[in-house]
């Protein structure tokens, strides 16, 4: 089995990694210290988030650090930044950056459902999406980057999405919805055209310690063909990220899915919203 997991890791892509510097939170490795984890376990590659600021800068220097590693910048759209704002998301695009992401801690579903007021919200009171938000779409479909839905509602994702696709968006991610959205929203979203994530950190005690099998069950609902799996480590008290990609793959190994069907969630699909040729 160890060799079948070290054939899988040899390639795979994950698409949501954390790492300092962080100005809000201890981090278990820099990003150097990242970079160099999945260098060394031979994956093809990883994104860079930061829910503060545009790693773009940092990724383009880590690639030249580390040749034939994939170090792939981002932008999440939180109050750090601006907000929904293109500007923004043109810059980090023109500096490599990859992936997108709506707002996260400053969405207003977020913050309500800590019983928090205010946040970034991307609907109007009709239930349209607002101006600034089109504009986002209109500079991701222009540029050929990912979009990821962030913590924002399954009904904002979904408005979103439909917007997203109307205008040309080729690649797009449901963040993490497990225990968010029912299997209607998220079928409805992958008839959309998007792909839905699931992390290895939901199945960490400090990420709730759902049952990997839950996580199986979670995939084959959708088919894998809709999915990929992603790790969102890089909390102090977690494994590094290529280490949890590890786990990842020999956990749903072990709850019977095939060396195929894992593949195609940790490096066809990922390698697909990257942008990466086949």
């Amino acid at each position: 089995m160890n060799e079948t997991v070290e054939a899988i890791l040899k390639g795979s892509y994950d698409l949501h990694v954390h790492a300092g510097p962080d100005p809000a939170q201890a981090r278990r490795l820099d990003a150097m210290e990242a970079a160099r984890h999945a260098y060394e376990a031979e994956m093809g590659g990883f994104v860079l988030k930061s829910h503060d600021y545009p790693t773009a800068p940092l990724t383009y220097a880590l690639e030249r650090m580390y040749p034939g590693l994939v170090v792939a910048g981002s932008l999440v759209l939180n109050r750090q930044v601006g907000g929904l704002n293109p500007h923004a998301v043109r810059t980090s695009a023109r500096l490599g950056a990859r992936i997108v992401w709506m707002p996260t801690y400053c969405a207003r579903f977020h913050r309500s459902s800590r019983g928090e007021r205010g946040g970034i919200g991307i609907l109007d009171s009709r239930g349209e999406l607002l101006p600034e938000a089109h504009a986002v779409l209109d500079v991701v479909a222009g540029s050929g980057l990912a979009l990821a839905s962030g913590h924002l509602s399954p009904s904002e994702t979904l408005a979103l999405f439909r917007a997203a696709g109307a205008r040309g968006c080729e690649r797009l991610i449901v963040t993490h919805p497990a225990g968010t959205a029912t299997d209607d929203e998220l079928r409805a979203m992958t008839r959309l055209g998007a792909f839905v994530e699931y992390t290895w950190l939901s199945c960490l005690p400090s990420g709730g310690g759902t049952d990997p099998a839950e996580l199986a069950a979670a995939v084959r609902r959708l088919g894998v063909d809709h999915c990929i799996v992603t790790t969102d480590l890089g909390q102090w008290m977690n494994p590094p990220a290529a280490e949890g990609m590890r786990m990842a793959i020999a956990a749903l190994l072990g709850q019977g899915l095939g060396p195929e069907d894992i593949s195609t969630l940790v490096k066809s699909n990922p390698a697909h919203l990257l942008g990466l040729a086949p």
